[in-house]
């Protein structure tokens, strides 16, 4: 089942101190190291199900394409201020068609320059087919990743039709032409020839993630779609490392410390440092991570960046409205009958 997940910024009260209010040194030396290191890290955010082309509706319904992922790791790759990329994975899966292409895609661009993927907070089936394609998989002690399978679903409504006095009638030529019709049981020989389908992507997908993770199919074909978490995920061979999304924009964050406390205490170390992680955060859970190294430069306080986030927010939340004018079928999630309409298999 897929979980839509609304944007919003958890209604708690932070105690820091403002950037403006601080000239300590140390400040200014932070501040430095992380928004440099934030404009050498292009990041690309792979959130929600997945499909193949962008629709109008993907940033409200919280789906992302494979094309304009394939986009954005272009323009990042022409970037010469850009030396990492960072896949900042949060998705359950998605559409079949695409998704090799884009992990191909991504595997070859290993060669220009440093991808690295990062399962924040979940990266299954589709989503983990593009996380493997990078030369690093991090997870967090919680995020998890796996769910190396197919699946496809036929829904056979006939008996629902029957009761409501509905009754369909299809003309068509070919013989196959009517397989998966919802209004009539599946017959055998659509159910055979569907089955055949979901092996021969399996099989595409299981000899893609072994190619990616340098390990044997029948070590894909092993973790049977299971899901795997933390330390599990590393061990099974799925992921490489334990990190968190702050933790990576801020690595080598211990060197830079030695060269620039031996004046302050460490005590006003932790509280800089805390803010420019707080704004990070921040900015990641409203899906606006371009905002970091605007807020960092600006020298914007925690809740100042909290405000414009909201006010951003908001006017995002007016333009959905339209879509009230969308009826609902049977009381479905939209989000569902929009990635059903676009797909009969998914992975």
């Amino acid at each position: 089942m897929f979980l839509s997940r609304p944007l919003m910024l958890e209604a708690k009260s932070f105690e820091l101190l403002s950037l403006h209010s601080q000239k300590q040194p140390i400040f200014k030396n932070v501040k430095h190291y992380v928004k440099n290191n934030i404009e050498k890290t292009a990041i690309i955010p792979i959130h929600g199900i997945l499909t193949k082309k962008p629709e109008a509706f993907d940033d409200f319904l919280g789906m992302t394409s494979y094309e304009k992922i394939q986009e954005e790791i272009e323009e990042a790759l022409e970037d010469e201020k850009v030396e990492i990329i960072l896949l900042d994975i949060d998705s359950p899966g998605g559409e079949v068609n695409g998704v090799f292409d884009l992990a191909d895609f991504i595997y070859e661009s290993r060669a220009k320059k440093r991808i690295v993927a990062l399962a924040n907070d979940d990266a299954y089936s589709a989503a983990y087919a593009i996380a493997s394609s990078a030369e690093k998989v991090f997870v967090s002690r919680t995020s998890g990743v796996g769910s190396i399978g197919v699946i496809a679903s036929h829904i056979d409504q006939s008996g629902f039709n029957e009761k409501q006095g509905i009754k369909y009638t299809t003309i068509f030529a070919g013989k196959r032409k009517n397989d998966l019709n919802p209004h009539k049981p599946i017959s055998l020989e659509s159910l055979k020839s569907l089955e055949e389908e979901v092996n021969r992507l399996y099989e595409i997908l299981t000899e893609l993630i072994a190619r990616n993770r340098g390990l044997s199919v029948q070590a894909i074909k092993n973790t049977e779609a299971g899901l795997y978490f933390g330390n599990n995920a590393i061990a099974i061979g799925l992921a490489d490392g334990i990190t968190t999304f702050c933790e990576f924009i801020n690595k080598g964050e211990n060197t830079m410390n030695k060269q620039t406390t031996t004046d302050l205490e460490t005590d006003n170390l932790t509280k800089y440092r805390t803010e420019i992680v707080e704004l990070i955060r921040l900015c990641n859970l409203s899906r606006m991570p371009e905002k970091i190294g605007e807020f960092i430069e600006q020298g914007v306080s925690i809740e100042q960046a909290r405000e414009v986030l909201m006010e951003l927010l908001a006017e995002r939340t007016k333009k959905t409205e339209i879509l009230s004018a969308i009826p609902q079928n049977l009381g479905e999630d939209l989000m569902m009958q929009v990635a059903k309409s676009r797909a009969q298999s998914g992975i």
